[in-house]
């Protein structure tokens, strides 16, 4: 289902109380696809690294498993 969304001066967007209920999260990402913008819910067990123009980021609801980040940090490292 499709619903045109308006958004606030602030940059800000509301998404449809009945998808807000249907995912158990405050928490979104969303990725510039190039169909246009790709919103997904993040399950709280879920880490999400990301990159943007003032460098990169982390973010992991629960806090940061140090072995899963060393182990992400050699596999890019090859």
């Amino acid at each position: 289902m499709q619903y045109a969304l308006s958004m606030f001066n602030t940059g800000q967007i509301t998404l449809p109380k009945k998808w807000r209920m249907k995912f158990e999260t405050k928490n979104f990402i969303a990725e510039e696809t190039n169909d246009g913008l790709l919103i997904k819910p993040l399950t709280k067990d879920e880490t999400v690294f990301y990159e943007d123009k003032n460098g990169f980021g982390i973010y992991c609801e629960k806090g940061l498993d140090t072995d899963k980040i060393l182990k992400t940090i050699e596999k890019l490292n090859g």
